[in-house]
């Protein structure tokens, strides 16, 4: 093992080289910078380059590693509540697992992290050793709360290739005359960039479960058209929403949930007429979920531009 410790202005610029899974490994690396333990995969095999910058109210690491699983320690990690970890892979792939989810991370993306969340990170067999960017913040309250669920993987090469140089510039210009420069502007400019990137995920999860919400709202519609109650108030009970929610829900697809019932009630009236002689026109629009037959027939003409007595 090779050791290299400098004095900054920053704190501390730490360089070890390990061949051998031993002690100083699990207590230095592992414990003390990664708040984890690290079980080795490949018995027999085992190598590490790490290199670590400390500064104030973070630190940033790099390190090579040959395949295992970094184990987060939920006891060493009570005290980071404002604290987040962006990890991002230079080169090979790797895979976390927090608070029962699991998502790879790759030289494309960046896993963001709720700090004092226990988690697995399983440096995964390739080519060869995997070299990953570590970033730990302090006080970032406004960051962790824009995540959810405790993590959350942001597909963006340009937030990958950022976060790279900026572990990479911090390792190497971190002691000095520059380093009295660094810890606001460029910390700054990786919160920032963090911020935009986590803002524009958060806006499109957003989305999506609206979107998600809005389909499962529908699929309820058609399939109670028969009940004359239903309505905002029976909606949002059932999906225990508000309804002003709701009618938020429709107005942004640029039509009113009213008239989203009314399109899917006379779309089952008219499939009905259609569909059969039989049945009585003052019968299908009862069990299409209307309350009179004068009203039926005024919204369907309206809508079809004939009577339903002259249905094709």
């Amino acid at each position: 093992m090779t050791n290299q410790e400098t004095t900054s202005e920053l704190g501390k610029i730490i360089n070890r080289n390990y061949s051998e899974y031993d002690k100083p490994f699990r207590d230095e690396f592992c414990n003390d910078l990664l708040r984890s333990s690290f079980e080795p995969q490949e018995e027999g095999r085992f190598s590490a380059k790490t290199q670590a910058a400390i500064f104030d109210d973070g630190r940033v690491i790099s390190a090579t590693l040959t395949t295992g699983v970094i184990k987060r320690n939920a006891k060493l990690v009570a005290s980071e509540a404002t604290n987040l970890i962006a990890i991002n892979v230079v080169r090979g792939q790797a895979r976390l697992t927090c608070d029962g989810r699991m998502m790879m991370i790759d030289p494309l993306s960046v896993a963001v992290v709720h700090a004092d969340c226990p988690f697995n990170l399983e440096i995964l067999p390739g080519t060869g050793e995997t070299t990953i960017s570590w970033i730990e913040l302090a006080s970032v309250v406004d960051l962790r709360s824009m995540i959810r669920s405790k993590s959350v993987t942001v597909s963006s090469n340009a937030l990958s290739e950022y976060m790279t140089f900026f572990v990479e510039f911090f390792l190497k210009y971190g002691h000095g005359e520059i380093s009295r420069y660094l810890d606001l502007s460029i910390r700054q400019s990786v919160v920032e960039m963090l911020r935009a990137f986590l803002r524009d995920q958060v806006a499109r999860e957003d989305g999506s479960n609206k979107a998600r919400l809005a389909n499962e709202i529908i699929d309820y519609i058609k399939q109670n058209l028969e009940s004359h109650d239903l309505g905002a108030a029976k909606i949002s009970r059932n999906f225990n929403i508000s309804q002003r929610k709701l009618y938020k829900i429709f107005e942004d697809s640029g039509l009113s949930l009213r008239d989203t019932i009314l399109h899917y009630r006379l779309e089952a009236a008219r499939k009905e007429l259609a569909s059969t002689t039989e049945k009585k026109i003052i019968n299908i629009a009862f069990d299409s979920g209307f309350n009179d037959v004068s009203t039926f027939y005024r919204n369907f003409k309206r809508k079809y531009g004939y009577s339903p007595r002259h249905t094709p």
